[in-house]
C-alpha cells in the first residue's frame, strides 16, 4: 500500500513539474514576443513613414517645378484663365502638403489627408495634360524584388 501511494505521489509531482515548465515557458514566450513585436513594429513604422515621405516629397517637388515653369518662365497656354486655374490648383496642393504632419501625432487623420493630396495631384496633372507621364512610382529595394510569397 505504501508503495502504491509513493507511485501516485511521484506521478503527481511529474504532472505538477510539467505544468510548472509549461507556465514558465509561456511567460518567457510572452516576454520575448512583446520585445520582438515592438522592434518589428518600430521597423515597419520607419519603413512606411519613409515611403509616405517619399511620395509627399515627390508631389511637393512636382508642384514647385510646375509653379516655377508657369509663373516664373511664363508658360504659354491659349487662354490666360487656364494658367490661373492651374496655378491656383498647384498652390492649393502645396498648402495641403504643408499641412501634412512631419512627426508622429495621435489625433491627425493623415491617411485622409494623403488621399486628398493624391486627388489634388491628379487634378493638377490632368489640367496640365500630363496625367500618365508624371506618376509617383514606389522605389523597390533589392529585398522586395527577391521576396516571393
Amino acid at each position: 500500500m505504501e508503495q502504491q501511494l509513493k507511485t501516485e505521489l511521484d506521478l503527481d509531482d511529474l504532472v505538477n513539474l510539467e505544468s510548472m515548465f509549461i507556465e514558465i515557458g509561456k511567460e518567457d514566450g510572452v516576454k520575448d514576443g512583446v520585445k520582438s513585436g515592438k522592434l518589428e513594429g518600430f521597423i515597419l513604422g520607419c519603413e512606411k513613414g519613409y515611403e509616405i515621405s517619399q511620395e509627399i516629397g515627390f508631389y511637393n517637388g512636382v508642384a514647385e517645378m510646375w509653379l516655377k515653369i508657369i509663373v516664373d518662365k511664363g508658360w504659354n497656354t491659349p487662354k490666360k484663365s487656364i494658367n490661373e486655374r492651374i496655378v491656383k490648383q498647384f498652390i492649393s496642393l502645396r498648402e495641403m502638403i504643408s499641412l501634412f504632419p512631419r512627426e508622429n501625432q495621435q489625433n491627425i487623420e493623415f491617411v485622409e489627408l494623403l488621399d486628398k493630396i493624391r486627388s489634388k495631384y491628379k487634378v493638377c496633372t490632368s489640367l496640365l495634360g500630363v496625367v500618365n507621364s508624371q506618376k509617383f512610382k514606389k522605389a523597390t529595394t533589392s529585398t522586395e524584388e527577391n521576396d516571393t510569397y
